[in-house]
């Protein structure tokens, strides 16, 4: 449901002003803050209860790459017809370290490729929007792991604040993040075993600039097949809540679909894990999917990942 009042809308957006000044103009309060409290967004590691402890750490390089597409999702309308044919290829950095057993602070800084190219064959009209190439930075992130339970179940408190250094070009609809800052508290549970693990979290996010917040929910589960191999299975659920201003997404964003406020899925992740491949080293691979979506791409991801750990 959309809030037709501007006064509604008017003290939302007041509301999340207030929130995002205070954490800027007293910086203490972003450290605190994430001291104690850590997603993304982000690789899914971060979304886990386990931290790594004192002293220990965990490095990931993530290269993902959705190929060529001519259409995306459009919520209730199903899939809708592009004006060109759209790719976007992404190289994530994401690192964790333990500042003590029970506290993680970590970060994801992501370098996202999107391009326009060719008029979708499908259409007979000429494109509006011109072809086109944008390479930037993504919306960095910040994050806070506090673990608060560590016995037969592991709970932990997690924080996350996206920053607002992505980049777009007007003209062609082309962006690589959400220009807006995102603030996200989090709850995760999971139990793990010598045969696999389980795990769900949730997760609610206040953005300024008047974007959607949204809520954000999932599970994941890990099977061990020996000491070296585990598959991974994810589904998660990301859920625009429509309480923000529709005009903060351009119309070239609207046709083009990338990163805009009313962005939402269930998304889909298969992932296959080579776990400590050399002295801490190792890698995966997955197919990501989706569906019950709006403004996303009706086309498989595709990651590739070698991580470290110590």
């Amino acid at each position: 449901m959309v809030f037709n009042s501007g006064c509604l809308l008017s003290k939302n957006a007041t509301y999340k002003m207030m929130l995002m000044r205070t954490l800027l103009k007293y910086p203490i309060i972003i450290m605190i803050v994430t001291l104690i409290v850590v997603m993304v967004s982000s690789p899914l590691v971060a979304q886990g209860p386990w931290s790594p402890g004192k002293g220990h750490g965990y490095a990931q390089l993530l290269y993902n790459t959705v190929p060529a597409y001519t259409t995306i999702f459009a919520g209730d309308q199903g899939n809708r017809a592009l004006e060109r044919q759209l790719t976007e290829t992404d190289v994530i950095l994401y690192s964790e370290f333990g500042i003590s057993q029970k506290l993680t602070l970590g970060t994801t800084i992501p370098l996202i490729s999107v391009s326009s190219g060719i008029a979708n064959p499908q259409l007979e009209s000429e494109p509006t929007l011109p072809a086109g190439d944008l390479t930037s930075l993504g919306n960095i992130s910040l994050q806070g792991k506090y673990n608060l339970l560590n016995k037969t179940w592991n709970v932990s408190f997690i924080t996350q604040l996206d920053l607002p250094t992505s980049s777009r070009t007007l003209e062609s609809g082309l962006s690589t993040g959400v220009d807006a800052f995102t603030f996200q508290p989090k709850i995760s549970a999971g139990k793990s075993s010598v045969n696999g693990f389980f795990y769900g979290f949730l997760g609610y996010g206040i953005r300024t600039n008047n974007h959607n917040d949204f809520v954000n929910f999932g599970v994941e589960a890990g099977f061990n097949a020996g000491e070296k191999f585990s598959l991974i299975i994810n589904v998660n659920r990301w859920q625009n809540l429509d309480n923000g201003d529709p005009s903060v997404d351009s119309p070239q964003n609207i046709i083009t679909g990338f990163y805009t406020s009313f962005q939402e899925y269930t998304g889909y992740l298969l992932k296959l894990f080579f776990k400590d491949i050399y002295k801490g080293f190792g890698g995966f691979a997955s197919l990501g999917g989706g569906g019950g979506a709006n403004s996303v791409a009706s086309s498989p991801a595709l990651s590739l990942g070698v991580f470290y750990k110590w």
